[in-house]
């Protein structure tokens, strides 16, 4: 069984990487404030599910953590709350996201309140755990899971209203995606605290909890696919510029190239990341685009270029 366990973790632990580099494609390819500090909160997740494998390979594994209360122990449950602790106040940081700017106010002012209570409330469970022995009470677990509970599934909230906002269908799929995993995490919290209270879970330290992770580092990974993705409908009904039409119109190789990709749907960031260049230089290129055919928009750019 505990060869087992460990094993899991592993399988848990790459599929994490997997999503922290998938974060990392598209914050390349989108340049979002949200996708950027997605990428902190998928760090710390790592962090943290890799010291509790840590942990536990030494402790059943290995056997050096056999007292209950050694130092080795605090020092890896200190530092394990404060990776803890350090994860609110990432996601308080995703909060104040642009992408949330048009969620009503009151809305992200309730997920914010939720989230700085919970680091109250890890902060004072630290200190005891530290300058203690730590916080029995069934009334303190009770409060602790029902609050963390509500902050991660308010969050999923959150950003589920914003997904409508959302300009990209990669991005829509990656906040509609982690919005859904993070409201199923409610009732995971909860079983999952009553698992650990009142049976004796012989799967433990795994957790139903990691469901919502595992749930998270799917919707990454397909989101970055979806990102990096060639699809066939993008090329549209415009198709391929005319050698003809580039003649009349003088257009350069690189104009032509942006005529191509402006006609398969793509952004300039993902024009930029496509050709290897700068922003700035796709701007200043789509602007010569639109001087030399007479155009003020992508349409009648398009629609001037295919006519």
């Amino acid at each position: 069984m505990k060869h087992i366990i460990l094993f899991t973790y592993i399988l848990i632990f790459s599929t994490g990487f997997a999503a922290l580099v998938a974060l990392i494609i598209l914050d390349i390819r989108k340049k979002g404030m949200f996708v950027h500090r997605m990428i902190v909160v998928q760090a710390l997740f790592i962090a943290n599910l890799a010291l509790v494998a840590v942990y536990y390979y030494l402790d059943q594994v290995v056997g050096l953590v056999s007292v209950e209360g050694s130092s080795l122990e605090q020092g890896m449950g200190a530092f394990g709350a404060l990776l803890n602790i350090a994860l609110y106040f990432s996601i308080l940081g995703v909060l104040s996201s642009k992408e949330f700017a048009l969620v009503k106010k009151y809305l992200l002012s309730v997920a914010r309140l939720l989230n700085v209570c919970s680091i109250i409330l890890l902060t004072v469970n630290l200190f005891f755990h530290v300058f203690g022995n730590g916080i029995n009470s069934l009334v303190w677990s009770v409060i602790l899971y029902l609050l963390i509970a509500l902050t991660i599934g308010f969050f999923g909230l959150i950003l589920l209203l914003a997904d409508s906002y959302q300009t990209s269908q990669s991005l829509k799929t990656l906040v509609r995606g982690i919005g859904w995993c993070s409201v199923a995490f409610v009732p995971l919290g909860l079983g999952e605290f009553v698992l650990n209270r009142f049976t004796a879970n012989m799967y433990h330290p795994l957790s139903l909890e990691y469901l919502y992770y595992l749930g998270c580092n799917g919707v990454m990974i397909v989101a970055s696919l979806q990102s990096l993705a060639k699809r066939a409908s993008a090329e549209t009904a415009f198709g391929i510029l005319n050698e003809e039409v580039a003649a009349k119109f003088s257009l350069t190789g690189r104009e032509k190239e942006m005529a191509n990709k402006i006609a398969q749907g793509k952004s300039n960031k993902e024009i930029a990341f496509d050709l290897g260049i700068s922003e700035a230089t796709v701007r200043t290129h789509i602007y010569n685009l639109y001087q030399k055919v007479g155009a003020q928009s992508r349409i009648e750019l398009l629609n001037l270029l295919h006519d």
